[in-house]
């Protein structure tokens, strides 16, 4: 063995250098691990057979580096690789000890390959089952975090949501109302399409407000539609409806937005529905346990604060209404004028003031009696509100006069909507509830305009009275205009 020994250092030598070449390339280069660790354990199997050849081949002692080479080959590559391996080292063992067979038993040559192979498959598996158990693992961390973060997530969107709604029962505006909600919805919760509906007295639902592609909508004339067949479901049980995949609905209706999956939510207070929230998704699933959950607190505290605004408005509205005829009082006639007078200012156009006076009224209370004369005001106030548009804001200025205000109405169009109502009081019989007396009722109507006869509320008025001064003064029942 002598005249080998420095074959052997030769070997020993070059597997140092590419063992370190080796280390060096995975710290420096993207090489996949697994393909590095069999092209070095199939380099380990050739100089494993290269020491037998320089040594005695005859059950060269290096055959049992085999046994390190191989099952180090299938963990660190995997099961194919260890296979490939013993395969090869089988093959190199074999053509060592192929001159000495007859002098080997068969028996323990088998054996030594079988424990190889057996290693070899026995390291593969076992390394096979730790990756899976290993990823599986891994892929149950990740799902924890992730868990883990959506409910930190939903967590945080349920104070901020609790601290928000705080202001909403502060609001006792419905549009202010309605417009934190959107807001809360966009910003918070970040639905890109979603409805507010309120329950109407004919148990319609309106829609006061959306969000579409992610874009606030407040309607300022709400319109009341019959309700869907899952919203309906919503009113009538109480109970929040999720559909997963609204495409599989008999009633689904594709729309420009491709919305897929919906979550409606009742708005209840005081044990009743007062209406629905609804959202949409163009994703399919896109509403989980946990948004539902925090979209009923959303709806609890939007339902109270509605309420709140509803009954406010009621309150406010007793003291704007007139009792008798149950039009508007001077109170709001006054706060509207301004308002409509500041809207015409800005946008440029021409409003209209009408007033109304009624002809010899003394005369008929004193004969007929009060009770008389409060059935023609309220008759007389029904006849006014029937005559003209739904725009057009109906008072009661006081006493026996009436004042309506015209938007956008220019002095003619507005001396036409007299005459209409000049005409309609005068052919009408009114007729006592007691005494079966029929009685003839004229009224005296003066028109005056913005700007042109008045910039001013001041203005304007003392404008409208002096032609119904006119008109009375020309012998009444008559449309004066200044």
């Amino acid at each position: 063995m002598p005249e080998y020994d420095h074959r052997i250092w030769a070997l020993v030598a070059f597997f140092l250098i590419y063992s370190l070449a080796a280390f060096i390339s995975t710290q420096r280069f993207t090489i996949s691990e697994e393909k590095l660790y069999f092209f070095a354990s199939l380099l380990d199997v050739i100089l494993v057979t290269l020491a037998g050849f320089l040594t005695d081949r005859k059950e060269s002692g290096f055959f049992f580096l085999y046994f390190l080479v191989v099952p180090f080959g299938s963990y660190a590559a995997g099961l194919l690789a260890g296979l490939s391996l013993a395969l090869l080292s089988t093959v190199f063992y074999l053509a060592l000890n192929a001159q000495h067979f007859a002098s080997l038993s068969v028996g323990y040559v088998l054996v030594k390959i079988l424990a190889l192979w057996t290693l070899a498959i026995g390291v593969g598996f076992a390394v096979k089952e730790m990756k899976n158990s290993r990823s599986k693992l891994l892929r149950m961390f990740d799902i924890l975090n992730q868990r883990t973060s959506e409910l930190e997530k939903s967590q945080a969107q349920i104070e901020t949501i609790y601290e928000t709604s705080r202001t909403l029962v502060e609001k006792l505006n419905l549009d202010q109302v309605v417009e934190e909600i959107l807001k809360i919805v966009q910003k918070i919760l970040g639905y890109r399409f979603f409805s507010l509906f309120i329950l109407t007295e004919q148990n319609l639902l309106s829609c006061w407000g959306e969000i579409k592609n992610g874009e606030k909508i407040k309607y300022s004339e709400p319109k009341a539609e019959r309700p869907r067949i899952n919203l309906r479901e919503v009113v009538s049980t109480g109970k929040p409806v999720r559909i997963f995949d609204a495409t599989k609905e008999v009633d689904y209706k594709s729309s420009s937005e491709g919305i897929k999956s919906f979550l409606a939510v009742p708005m209840i207070s005081r044990g009743k529905v007062m209406g629905v929230m609804e959202a949409g998704s163009t994703r399919v699933g896109a509403f989980l346990d946990q948004d539902e959950r925090i979209f009923f607190i959303l709806a609890g505290s939007a339902a109270l604060a509605i309420e709140n605004a509803l009954l406010h408005q009621r309150t406010e509205e007793l003291t704007i209404i007139d009792e008798l005829t149950g039009l508007y009082n001077y109170r709001y006639f006054t706060r509207k004028l301004k308002t409509e007078m500041r809207r015409a200012e800005r946008y440029k156009q021409t409003l209209s003031l009408m007033m109304i006076d009624i002809d010899w009224f003394k005369r008929c209370n004193d004969t007929y009696g009060h009770l008389f004369g409060n059935m023609v005001l309220q008759e007389l106030a029904r006849g006014i509100k029937e005559s003209v548009r739904e725009v057009d804001v109906v008072c009661r200025y006081g006493g026996e006069e009436f004042s309506v205000i015209l938007p956008q109405t220019k002095k003619a169009d507005a001396q036409m909507i007299g005459e209409r109502i000049r005409h309609r009081i005068e052919s009408n019989n009114f007729e006592g509830t007691v005494e079966k007396h029929k009685v003839k009722i004229t009224v005296s109507l003066g028109i005056a305009s913005f700007p042109e006869n008045g910039k001013t509320l001041k203005e304007l008025i003392e404008k409208v009275d002096q032609a119904l001064y006119l008109a009375k003064g020309k012998g009444k029942n008559l449309v004066c205009t200044v």
